[in-house]
């Protein structure tokens, strides 16, 4: 019987199972700081991955209005060309994207969720107005797609004609 209660009282090897179970703790702490950041990082990517997108879409459907502008005799008359529209903000902005407005649909983009729309600005100030001559006219192109977000871009363009 003593020689039992002397086995029991042994603490040989405590010290091993104490630090077995603290390094087992620290590892899971570490692990699931690691899932955290990874988990975070994954969603950090389809963020910029989505913001990407949207910016190339709403950039190429301003080239694509661009292009139009570029390839037209008279620009003014092109259909979606609408004038005195300068600026699209938050107080005008319903009425300048809503479906039943002048905005078009891009053809580089099936879902119909990128269009763009052009204003018109006129002679911009300085250029001169001499008769004969060529004309500088002004334009505010407007790109946007509305893909997971809406991302809305805007480019000045400016020809002579």
């Amino acid at each position: 019987m003593q020689k039992l209660i002397q086995q029991l009282k042994n603490e040989d090897g405590y010290f091993l199972i104490i630090s077995t179970m603290m390094l087992l703790a620290l590892i899971t702490i570490i692990s699931i700081a690691a899932s955290n950041t990874a988990r975070t990082e994954v969603q950090t990517a389809g963020n910029d991955l989505t913001y990407q997108r949207n910016l190339y879409l709403a950039e190429g459907a301003t080239m694509e209005a661009v292009d139009q502008l570029q390839n037209d005799p008279d620009p003014r008359n092109l259909p979606f060309v609408e004038a005195g529209l300068k600026v699209i903000d938050d107080e005008n902005f319903a009425d300048n994207w809503e479906a039943n407005s002048q905005a078009v649909t891009t053809t580089m983009d099936s879902s119909g969720k990128t269009r763009f729309r052009v204003g018109y600005e006129g002679t911009p100030a300085g250029y001169s107005l001499g008769m004969g001559k060529s004309r500088v006219h002004g334009f505010a192109v407007y790109g946007r797609t509305e893909k997971q977000g809406v991302t809305t871009i805007k480019v000045g363009y400016r020809r002579a004609f």
